[in-house]
């Protein structure tokens, strides 16, 4: 007993995740638990997970102590009324006390696991809109609503499949945790050294090799993590300390890793949580927002690597030397059997298997195949540390998602969407790029302090209305303004991915932001396209779509080099205005603007090219 007293912070944590991935399991391969007990039981385990962790003060430790008993009280709760809960009639039949009692425990602990996570922002906006429900009859104007009871609050929010156990936690349950479980078994595995191996391999040598490698690797690592933080630290850590060596300064090598560790969430076939929220919600399959994301991912990075490409002109920085290359001929030998099961993932996503079969199946390949090598070896250390790894990121992902749930089920019941949409359209006056231009700064606004989740399921609800309403497709206009709450995590003044970086680098973090910023500037033009003209989420004519591809990436290179100051030799004031202008005209889908478009970026080359042979006559002379 006094052994239990001492550690069991250490046994607690293990305990969770053997439960979580069992109840999962088991959820999926017998059906034998209700909608709502499941989703009850898995968010309660999941707040466990963050309650157990070591708090920070004497509020965390009290608060710690009272949460723990309550949530173990929930689990009984939802297990021995699992079938009422699902069976009954929402807003019909009676709401006991009990279910009262545990609703409003659920939504203090969630506002509270909330503030732990995310911060006071995101806390402030639920507890706007939970005000925002309670006073509805009070608001003067369009605004006003009939409002809300405390009881149907709980009702909403506990007790039926909206508000909190709405879409955001079913994609949470449903989709993110077995990718979150492939995802770790293949980084604990080893499979994350051969990306990056192979992308020191492929540019180590060119100039401003190692950065470019570090794009590359962090596009890579991105197809097998959502998570920007995650991927900062995987690649970061590597590449850091080599592109520092290669003359790339602190802030810039920091600033290069957190752009492109962003760009995971972009990346398929696995983004980040935000994407399988998307498809849950607009019920688009997973599989063609994934291929819809790939092109704009492409440019995403493209517009960061030609970036680094024109810094390492500017600063004339070579690549590594042949010796200094790792030995991909080991790496694969190694490393290379472990993307067998990923190709299969990609395989079973495309054929329109179910996210959770594709990610199981694969997971248990991987494990299989992990024994083909001594370095990969998935022995039963390991792979309880990858079900931790699993289980340990949830919290990040699923209580954020909770907390965007209360504010959910306020917007539907008070029609808000509704009425801010045509209040919206109303205020852009129709105009299609003003109003995308709002969505961009909002998203952005509303990142820089929550998670890229919360800022996504916000905006889709109050503004992707709009877009739509004005003739943006669904996929497209959820694919904007997922795009730009994701940019979020590079821009000042809160970058958490550049302040990750800055961390390893040990630069400075508000200065590695702006760079990191800077960094991925030229990828703002791609959601304009996209928004535009589907052609770049890979709809309509072939011809129309390659086309669409080539002046993008005119456009993303041109704007690259003004935003560098660099093109052939350093770019005049008017190069640089001349070739923005060129991006942003590229950006309009129609032969005459794509017309214009090309001619500034001939005349910006052009100019650029002369300049370069007077220096190269001058050198010589």
């Amino acid at each position: 007993m006094a052994y239990l007293k001492e550690n069991w912070r250490k046994i607690a944590p293990g305990l969770i995740t053997i439960t979580l991935v069992v109840f999962q399991l088991l959820a999926m391969t017998l059906a034998i638990i209700p909608v709502m007990a499941h989703r009850m039981i898995f968010l309660a385990l999941v707040l466990l997970v963050l309650f157990i962790r070591v708090p920070k003060n004497a509020y965390e430790k009290i608060t710690n102590y009272i949460s723990i008993p309550l949530l173990i009280a929930l689990i009984v709760y939802a297990t021995v009324n699992s079938d009422r809960i699902s069976t009954r009639i929402v807003f019909v039949e009676k709401l006991l006390t009990i279910d009262k009692v545990f609703g409003m425990i659920l939504i203090v602990l969630v506002l509270e696991a909330t503030r732990r996570l995310a911060g006071n922002v995101l806390l402030g906006l639920v507890a706007f809109f939970m005000a925002f429900g309670f006073l509805g009859p009070h608001i003067p104007g369009v605004l006003r609503h009939s409002g809300f009871s405390i009881r149907t609050f709980v009702e909403t929010n506990f007790m039926s499949s909206g508000g909190i156990f709405g879409a955001p936690i079913s994609a949470v349950i449903s989709y993110v945790f077995y990718f979150l479980l492939f995802t770790s078994f293949l980084e604990y595995s080893g499979g994350g050294k051969l990306f990056i191996d192979v992308a020191m391999k492929v540019a180590g040598r060119s100039r401003g090799g190692t950065a470019k490698a570090s794009v590359i690797a962090s596009g890579a690592m991105g197809m097998i993590s959502g998570s920007a933080v995650a991927n900062v630290v995987a690649v970061g850590s590597l590449t850091i300390p080599l592109m520092k060596n290669n003359g790339f300064d602190g802030e810039s090598s920091a600033g290069i890793v957190a752009a492109a560790s962003t760009g995971g969430q972009l990346m398929p076939p696995i983004m980040g949580a935000a994407a399988f929220i998307m498809a849950e919600t607009t019920g688009i399959s997973y599989g063609k927002i994934a291929l819809a994301a790939a092109l704009p991912a492409f440019f995403y990075y493209y517009g960061i690597f030609a970036q680094v490409d024109f810094y390492a002109r500017r600063h004339k920085l070579d690549g590594l030397k042949k010796d200094q290359l790792p030995i991909l001929k080991e790496s694969i030998k190694k490393y290379g059997h472990l993307m067998i099961p990923l190709f299969l993932l990609i395989y079973y996503i495309g054929a329109g298997t179910s996210v959770m079969s594709a990610g199981l199946k694969s997971t248990a390949l991987l494990i299989v195949l992990s024994f083909l090598s001594r370095e990969t070896r998935m022995l039963p250390k390991k792979i309880m540390q990858a079900l931790t790894a699993t289980v340990a990121g949830l919290p990040a992902i699923a209580i954020p998602c909770a907390a965007a749930g209360i504010i959910i089920s306020t917007v539907i019941s008070s029609n808000l969407a509704t009425k801010f949409s045509g209040l919206f359209v109303a205020l852009a006056g129709g105009n299609i790029f003003i109003s995308l231009l709002a969505v961009m700064f909002v998203c952005i606004i509303l990142g820089m302090g929550m998670p890229t989740i919360s800022a996504y399921i916000i905006v889709s609800m109050l503004l992707v209305p709009t877009l739509i309403e004005l003739g943006i497709p669904v996929l497209a206009a959820n694919l904007f303004a997922f795009y730009f709450a994701l940019l979020s995590f590079v821009t000042p003044p809160v970058a958490l991915s550049a302040y990750t970086a800055a961390g390893i680098a040990n630069s400075d973090p508000s200065k590695t932001g702006w760079k990191a910023f800077k960094f991925t500037f030229a990828g703002f033009i791609i959601p304009f396209v996209f928004a535009f003209d589907p052609a770049l989420l890979m709809e309509g004519n072939a011809l129309w779509i390659a086309w669409s591809f080539l002046t993008t990436g005119v456009g993303v290179w041109i704007l690259a080099g003004a935003i560098s100051g660099w093109y052939l030799t350093k770019a005049s004031r008017f190069e640089m205005i001349l070739g923005a202008a060129a991006a942003i005209v590229l950006i309009i889908p129609t032969p005459v603007t794509d017309i214009i478009g090309a001619v500034c970026a001939i005349v910006v080359i052009a100019s650029s090219l002369r300049k370069s042979k007077k220096l190269v006559l001058n050198k010589e002379f």
